[in-house]
């Protein structure tokens, strides 16, 4: 009897030891843990609620920095964690790949570098990155890219929270800097600009404001429509959408060295443009997210593609002071192009169109020119009897003019209404995208860049010469004459690194003057 007690109380205590082991510690150990996580919640929702100081004073990363590197449609991008910036931008040109962003720096779009990103997901044309301000509290950064390098930015504030949150004024980034295409990186430290576009009252167009100081006063979101940074041919900025952006500064930076006329004379530092385009701080809902929606251009000034997209970007290409009628040229050159496949071809064309619309002028000039020759021994002559009375000799020289039918100003007229046109070609020449990689013929590859072996321009400066020595009086005086003997010769040595296609543009028109001028000199001298 003893034994079946003793039996029946070890089955009894081990059954109540059983149920404290699997059924009560489980049930008091998970009450326990929903006190703590409860008393967690509690503590953070009261610190992100009294101000936004805890958010202001989150934590500095200390992860080293990781490149993430995302194939976009135009270029192949490369991504830091650190502020999930583009530190590589790897324009993928046809005629050699250019990383647009090659100097140390945050990197472009990079917004709050302190925090460490980490990619989240990605498609085929987008990526995006999220990051941990504070406990509760999430940044997402969302990247979109376009076939024609519009694309999208957007940045998320998750507040998960309990309590109303805000997150502090922060910067997006630009440069330092922009590099180019190889044939303009001489010319890119002067190109390299900060800017903004700005719709002024009472024009039709936007305006393109250049910060040309080393520091300038903030500029109000309110008073712009994108801005970033710039040189000849590539252009990097942001167009807020949904929000107001603060005040822009910018600053020059030191971002590379030069050899000075081949290193005989050491080197210098090369500056570029740094850009900031401030956020205001955002305050976030309890259990509720703020997105700040924007979009962005980063790629090449192209004119044709400009007039598809939205947001004037054309206003950022140089089309200089006769703006419109270089407008007007890139469209006939366009044309033309489309008519012949050839850029080279298409310039000729324009050049043979230019010549046919100021033939007139051009007749004149040379018809006043040969009078102005023939008459050169008469006006010497003239110059020497009257050498110490200047009324008398303008007298005389007016007589001669009228007596012979010679009118002065035609001579610089043609050439003060061709002087425009020229310009206005110029310039749209000088800083054409569709040139860049557009061959003409035979060792002609790219015609924005100089031509390799420098023919174009010999051939240039060589007509030129002919040129002048059939103009030139035979008894002209000594400085003109030097100044007009030496001209083709710094002609040539300017053009020697101009774009092949402004230089065959150059070519054709003095060919085709030279032409004009031959012929109108033979018929002057049948005409004796």
């Amino acid at each position: 009897m003893n034994r079946n007690m003793l039996l029946a109380a070890l089955f009894f205590l081990l059954l109540i030891t059983g149920y404290n082991q699997f059924i009560v510690l489980p049930r008091v150990r998970a009450q326990q843990q929903a006190a703590e996580q409860e008393l967690a919640q509690a503590k953070q929702d009261l610190a992100l609620t009294d101000s936004a100081a805890p958010l202001a004073q989150a934590k500095t990363s200390t992860l080293p920095e990781e490149l993430i590197t995302f194939q976009a449609p135009q270029a192949q991008v490369t991504f830091t964690t650190k502020g999930a910036g583009i530190k590589q931008y790897l324009f993928e040109d046809v005629v050699a790949h250019v990383d647009l962003t090659p100097y140390k720096g945050e990197g472009f779009f990079t917004t709050l570098p302190q925090l460490d990103f980490r990619e989240a997901a990605r498609t085929q044309d987008s990526i995006v990155f999220t990051a941990q301000w504070a406990p509760g509290v999430e940044l997402r950064k969302t990247y979109r890219f376009g076939e024609n390098g519009l694309g999208s930015v957007n940045l998320t504030l998750n507040n998960r929270t309990q309590r109303e949150v805000t997150l502090p004024a922060f910067d997006f980034n630009f440069g330092p800097g922009m590099a180019t295409v190889n044939s303009e990186l001489s010319d890119n430290e002067r190109e390299s600009k900060a800017v903004y576009l700005t719709q002024e009252p009472g024009k039709k167009n936007p305006t393109l404001v250049k910060f040309t100081a080393k520091d300038q006063s903030p500029v109000s979101g309110k008073d712009w429509i994108w801005a970033g940074v710039q040189n000849r041919y590539f252009l990097s900025v942001l167009v807020p959408q949904n929000w107001t952006a603060g005040a822009l500064s910018t600053k020059k930076e030191v971002v590379t060295t030069q050899k000075r006329l081949w290193g005989l004379f050491g080197e210098s530092d090369v500056e570029g443009p740094q850009m900031r385009i401030a956020v205001p701080a955002q305050t976030v809902g309890a259990k509720s997210s703020q997105e700040l929606k924007s979009d962005f251009y980063f790629g090449p000034k192209d004119y044709q593609l400009f007039q598809t997209l939205p947001y004037h970007f054309s206003r950022s290409i140089e089309f200089g002071f006769f703006g419109a009628l270089g407008r007007l040229a890139r469209n006939v050159l366009e044309t033309f192009y489309g008519w012949t496949g050839n850029y080279g071809v298409a310039i000729i064309m324009l050049t043979v169109l230019l010549q046919l619309i100021l033939f007139k002028f051009t007749l004149m000039s040379l018809k006043s020119s040969a009078q102005m020759k023939k008459v050169q021994p008469e006006m010497k002559r003239l110059q020497e009897k009257y050498k110490g009375n200047s009324e008398i000799l303008n007298r005389e020289m007016l007589a001669l003019y009228q007596k012979h039918k010679i009118n002065p100003i035609s001579g610089c007229l043609p050439l003060l209404i061709q002087l425009p046109i020229f310009l206005a070609l110029f310039n749209a020449l000088r800083t054409s995208w569709s040139l860049h990689g557009a061959g003409f013929m035979l060792w002609i590859t790219d015609l924005s860049s100089k031509d390799p072996y420098y023919i174009l321009p010999i051939l240039m400066g060589a007509v030129m010469f002919f040129q002048q020595r059939a103009t030139m009086p035979p008894q002209m005086d000594p400085t003109q004459a030097a100044m007009f003997k030496y001209m083709p010769l710094m002609f040539t040595l300017l053009f020697m690194n101009f774009p092949s296609g402004l230089v065959l543009y150059w070519l054709t028109n003095s060919l085709i003057t030279f032409g004009i001028q031959t012929i109108a000199n033979r018929k002057i001298a049948h005409a004796k």
